[in-house]
C-alpha cells in the first residue's frame, strides 16, 4: 500500500463521516435550530488536535427545473 493513497477502511470512514454531519446538519436545520456558527472542540487529551468547525449557508445553485414544463 503506497503512502500517499488513504486506505478503504479511512475512506469508508471518511464518506460516513461526511454523510452523518450531513443528516446532521440537514435534520437540526428542519427542527429549527441555528446551525450556521463557528465552534471549537478541545482535544480530550493534550495529544489530541483541537478542532475548529465552521457551517456556513451556501447560495443554491442555479435550479433547471422549471414546473411549468409539466403542466403542458
Amino acid at each position: 500500500m503506497e503512502a500517499n493513497h488513504p486506505s478503504t477502511s479511512s475512506t469508508g470512514a471518511s464518506t460516513t463521516f461526511e454523510h452523518e454531519l450531513n443528516d446532521l446538519i440537514i435534520s437540526s436545520y428542519g427542527r429549527g435550530a441555528a446551525v450556521e456558527d463557528t465552534w471549537e472542540f478541545p482535544g480530550p487529551v493534550s495529544d489530541a488536535p483541537n478542532w475548529r468547525v465552521t457551517i456556513e449557508k451556501v447560495p443554491a445553485a442555479e435550479r433547471t427545473y422549471d414546473p411549468s414544463l409539466l403542466e403542458e
